[in-house]
């Protein structure tokens, strides 16, 4: 009986111990990891936010032969867009810069049938996204407090999506590593 007692009581003693140690873990984990989230750099310093967009066809000849989704495929071209990033706070320390689009585009239904391109200049990468995705274009240590290029975007979307004007903003997002 005594033997019982002492054994149960180990075991009780050896849960807690686990519980402390599988808990501790986590709270490592989560820290490490929210320190790790992408932050939201300011771009307001960027001279333009309202562009006039001219869509047109991407596809001109040989119509009969197009898909569905090629025939009503628009691209825009929207040239020499200043960007100008604030990057004061993260002098020195390495970082990845994300150009990322929300996921609900105004006057567009669903993610799908909408892609942002761009090329830049060569500060940044030139690339490639699409709504609630981003993508790496900047990869290396901050030398100073303001990033500027200038981007050309190309914006392909299915017409059949339009619901309205179309609105959207870019987003930078920064991670440190």
């Amino acid at each position: 009986m005594i033997f019982l007692k002492q054994h149960i009581g180990i075991q009780r003693t050896a849960r807690l111990k686990l519980y402390k140690i599988i808990s501790t873990v986590f709270v490592i984990l989560a820290v490490s990891i929210s320190s790790q989230a992408a932050e939201i750099l300011d771009d307001s310093q960027s001279p333009k936010k309202q562009f006039n967009v001219r869509f047109e066809w991407e596809k001109h000849e040989n119509l009969s032969s197009l898909s569905k989704d090629e025939f009503f495929l628009l691209k825009a071209h929207i040239p020499d867009v200043e960007v100008r990033l604030n990057t004061t706070n993260y002098i020195g320390k390495k970082a990845r810069i994300y150009l990322a689009l929300p996921s609900q585009i105004d006057g567009f239904n669903g993610s799908q049938g909408f892609s942002l391109a761009w090329k830049t200049t060569g500060i940044l990468s030139s690339g490639v996204t699409s709504p609630g995705n981003r993508a790496l274009i900047f990869e290396g240590l901050i030398g100073s407090s303001l990033l500027t290029e200038f981007f050309t975007f190309i914006l392909k979307l299915d017409a059949n999506r339009l619901t309205g004007k179309l609105r959207y903003a870019p987003i930078y997002e920064i991670e440190l590593y």
